[in-house]
């Protein structure tokens, strides 16, 4: 854990140092345009990008979207700064865009290797998030092209990734599973297997089965070992209740594509509806 505070500490005493000499030296226009406008952007956007990666701070509602907010803030404060050295009139509006211009084509330049490395490179495991329970009932509906039930009590809904390829996933409860089912006949075909997770039937489900990545669930272990950005870090793994072990199930796959896979399985005895939704590269 020492180890991963390390890293955003650092970045956090470098960001201060600078800040200071910001305020209390006498600064170059070109000290302004590249050290604050790029080197400064980019420092901040690696802490915050980081930052985001923790477990903790996701939990949070919304600090993550305001955490994000900081970066153009900085960004355009710095660019204010070198309009005031450029002597604020008119005039200073033209060499202060062409600033803007040539600072953003830097910092694309540098995003633009950093996406390939946090798309190929990185994998991930979330789970129970504020924001992924937020997101639970409009990513069913448009995934399954059902409704979300009224009296569906949300037990998991989780998202794993694995380089370029990703996978959502959802359980909830329903009171009235009959109901539910009925409306689920009416819309696909299923098949009735027996699913003790992660085989289903004589097969075990992935991407030769119903083309979906699955979840760390149902394995024995509590926690995994993620690479999210920079560090590696452990995310919490619980596994759903009576969703575990043989299970009488009705299996239909939803969508099955080259990069989609999208499949749905009830529960009838648990009253439990499982949906994964998976996009491969």
């Amino acid at each position: 854990m020492i180890t991963y505070l390390l890293f955003p500490v650092g970045l956090f005493l470098l960001v201060y140092s600078v800040v200071l000499a910001f305020f209390f030296k006498k600064r170059r226009l070109a000290s302004l345009i590249w050290l604050w406008g790029v080197l400064g952007t980019l420092i901040l956007f690696l802490l915050v990008d980081y930052l985001t990666t923790f477990t903790l701070l996701s939990k949070i509602p919304y600090f993550s979207d305001a955490l994000w907010w900081l970066i153009p803030i900085y960004y355009f404060f710095t660019l204010y700064q070198s309009y005031r050295a450029y002597g604020s009139d008119l005039g200073a509006s033209i060499p202060t865009f062409f600033q803007f211009i040539g600072q953003m084509a830097v910092l694309l330049i540098f995003l633009s290797f950093w996406g390939v490395y946090s798309i190929f490179m990185t994998t991930d495991y979330q789970e129970n998030t504020f924001d992924l329970r937020q997101e639970a009932p409009s990513f069913f509906t448009e995934e399954s092209k059902l409704e979300y039930p009224n009296d569906a009590e949300l037990i998991h809904i989780s998202w794993r990734k694995w380089g370029a390829n990703g996978s959502t996933n959802i359980i909830f409860r329903v009171s009235d599973i009959n109901s539910f089912g009925r409306k689920a006949f009416e819309k696909y075909e299923f098949t009735n297997p027996v699913m003790d997770f992660p085989n289903l039937g004589w097969d075990r489900l992935g991407e030769s089965n119903g083309n979906v990545l699955l979840p760390p669930l149902c394995r024995g272990f509590k926690a995994v070992t993620v690479v999210p950005r920079y560090l590696e870090v452990t995310r919490e793994v619980t596994d759903p209740e009576d969703f575990c072990g043989e299970r009488d199930a009705l299996f239909t796959q939803i969508d099955y594509d080259t990069e989609i896979g999208v499949i749905m399985v009830i529960l009838p005895q648990e009253k439990l509806v499982w949906l994964n939704s998976t996009g491969w590269f």
